[in-house]
Order: C-alpha cells, then sequence, then structure tokens
C-alpha cells in the first residue's frame, strides 16, 4: 500500500550542497532503519534520556530496540519520516529523521512500560513527572490527542528545516484527525527554534537544574529549561 506523502520541500546546506526531501507516513520496510536512527540520534542525543543515563547502559539499549520493535506495531503510533527525495532511486532513498506520535484516547488504559535496567525505570519516573508538571489532555479538555514520542534528525542534515518540516506535518495529521491541540516538551535548542518558527507557543518551562535535583538526574547546561510547546490546529 502507497504511503501518503505529507510534504515536499528543498533545502540548500552552507556547503551549497542542494537538496530534496518529502515527509511521508513510514513504510514497513524502514521499520528496522527507523528503528537504529532512533536509538543513535534520539535515545543517545536526547536529553531526558542522557540525564537518566540510558546511553551508557547497554541493557538499557536493548530494552529499547525491543520495545521499539514492539510499538511500531502498535495502531496508535503514527510515524513520518524523511527521506531524500530521489525520483530516480525511490526504493533505496536515505532516511534523514523521523517523527513519531501516539494517539491517546481518554477513558483508555495508555499500555504500562515495564522495563528492568535502572536507567530506563528512573526514564519513566522522569517521563511521570513531567506529565504531572504539565497535562496537556487536562490543560486542554482534549478526549483523543497525539503524545509527542520523538522527533530526530541525522546529524548531517541538521540547520536545513527539517525539523520545522515535522512539526508542520504533526499540524496536518492532527487537523485530518480533528484534534485541536498539538503539544510536546522541547527538550533541546534546535527543536524549541524549530517550534519557534512554525508558530509554537510555550505553554509551561522549567529549569532542567531544579526538576533534575527533584528526580536525582543531571541534566546538560544547554539550554538550560525545557518547554511545553503548542500548536493549535485551525
Amino acid at each position: 500500500m502507497a504511503m501518503k506523502v505529507w510534504s515536499r520541500f528543498s533545502a540548500i546546506a552552507k556547503d551549497g550542497t542542494k537538496y530534496k526531501f518529502r515527509i511521508q507516513d513510514m513504510p514497513e520496510r524502514l521499520k528496522e532503519i527507523v528503528g537504529g536512527l532512533y536509538l543513535e540520534y534520539f535515545v543517545k542525543q536526547e536529553a531526558t534520556f542522557k540525564a537518566a543515563g540510558v546511553p551508557n547502559s547497554k541493557e538499557s539499549l536493548a530494552e529499547v530496540i525491543e520495545f521499539m520493535s514492539v510499538v511500531t506495531e502498535d495502531d496508535s503510533f503514527h510515524i513520518t519520516v524523511c527521506c531524500l527525495d530521489n525520483d530516480d532511486d525511490d526504493e533505496h532513498t536515505e532516511v534523514v529523521g523521523a517523527s513519531m506520535m501516539a494517539l491517546i484516547k481518554k477513558g483508555e488504559p495508555e499500555p504500562e512500560l515495564s522495563f528492568q535496567s535502572p536507567q530506563l525505570k528512573k526514564l519513566i519516573e522522569v517521563f511521570n513527572g513531567l506529565n504531572d508538571y504539565f497535562d496537556e489532555a487536562k490543560e486542554f479538555g482534549l478526549d483523543r490527542y497525539y503524545a509527542d514520542r520523538g522527533l530526530f534528525v541525522c546529524s548531517k542534515y541538521r540547520g536545513l528545516g527539517i525539523a520545522q518540516e515535522f512539526l508542520k506535518t504533526r499540524r496536518l495529521i492532527c487537523k485530518e484527525h480533528g484534534i485541536p491541540v498539538n503539544g510536546a516538551w522541547m527538550t533541546s535548542y534546535g527543536t524549541q527554534k524549530a517550534a519557534e518558527r512554525d508558530g509554537w507557543e510555550t505553554v509551561c518551562e522549567f529549569q532542567y537544574e531544579e526538576f533534575g535535583k527533584k528526580y536525582g538526574v543531571t541534566f546538560d547546561k544547554d539550554p538550560p529549561s525545557s518547554k511545553f510547546m503548542i500548536a493549535r490546529i485551525n
């Protein structure tokens, strides 16, 4: 079955290289590739995973790989990928990033996350703390919403507007499903700036140092804070 293409765009790198990209729903054949890239460019680099110590634990990384193989089969997950838009070799085109969301419905329990490694147990504790800090479903009275499950761009292709294009795509997906608000914790300068450029609003913010002390973890100093940002869907 053909996957929906949400966006086509182009960009020019600082060295003058011209790229054409497309963002589309993830086809089954790319599942393992995307899982590997998620591990390398999100799990090993995202602020919360790093604070919990996940990248430094082989046991944790193995559990993440197993978890990803399960969740990508879940119909509630919506994964979009950004690929080089090469018309001459569509079957083998390069994946340069991905965006993951999960559809949450009021009254339906979310699957329990059961991990063995202490680093992933700490990660879940921190994630629960984030939800206590700001609950988007409660704040906006949402019966259905898409919860952020990660967004990454491979390092070679950063600075080309791909993260912002992913956020635009999230808006389109929410609009198609009649969801009025889309939100996410933006934990890096890159995602915060991309969200600002796309018109997202900061509705909650906490300082990493203060939050880290509460949960016994240490965050990197840059950026100093995490922001919960939202897009209101027209």
